[in-house]
């Protein structure tokens, strides 16, 4: 009797599940701004982060986060978002901080060119924002849409976190 009651014992024992809840997460970082940054968690340094690499936060607690990035020359702050952090984590990408506000007073419709790449056309006496520009030297390219005739050029060097402006005229 003492040994089916050990034996009954042993199963129980062997048979339950444990059961362990993660309190952590990882917060994947990838630098897509065009310059090197400082990734910081509530405050505190995390991680230097070069232009076109990722880094990954580990064991952080499950729950709300402030994670800033800053520029590491000049500590320019890029990015300030507050993350939820699951136990599967989470990922953010921290892009271009930079915008140029295009003006087209032209007289007609136009072809807006980053760096030779197609944006979109604008229309005459509209103005356009084009958001997340990296922190690089740009040229920035007007067609007319009609006979592809370049209007205007700018090299802009964006350099800092601002909205920069752009008005074309004949």
């Amino acid at each position: 009797m003492a040994a089916l009651a050990g034996l009954l014992w042993l199963s129980s024992v062997s048979c339950k599940s444990s059961t362990s809840s993660s309190t952590t997460g990882t917060i994947a970082v990838t630098n897509s701004c065009g310059a090197t940054i400082i990734v910081y968690l509530d405050g505190t340094s995390k991680a230097t982060i070069e232009t076109g690499s990722s880094n990954t936060i580990e064991s952080v607690t499950v729950g709300s986060h402030l994670l800033e990035a800053k520029k590491s020359d000049t500590g320019v702050l890029i990015s300030s978002q507050t993350l939820t952090v699951t136990t599967s984590g989470v990922s953010v990408t921290i892009g271009g901080a930079a915008s140029l506000r295009v003006t087209n007073q032209y007289g007609e419709i136009l072809r807006i060119y980053l760096d030779a790449s197609y944006l979109g056309d604008i229309g005459d006496q509209i103005t356009q924002t084009i958001p997340y520009i990296t922190f690089a030297s740009h040229v920035f390219t007007a067609e007319t849409k009609t006979s592809t005739t370049v209007v205007a050029t700018i090299t802009i060097d964006v350099t800092d976190v601002m909205e920069y402006t752009w008005t074309i005229t004949k």
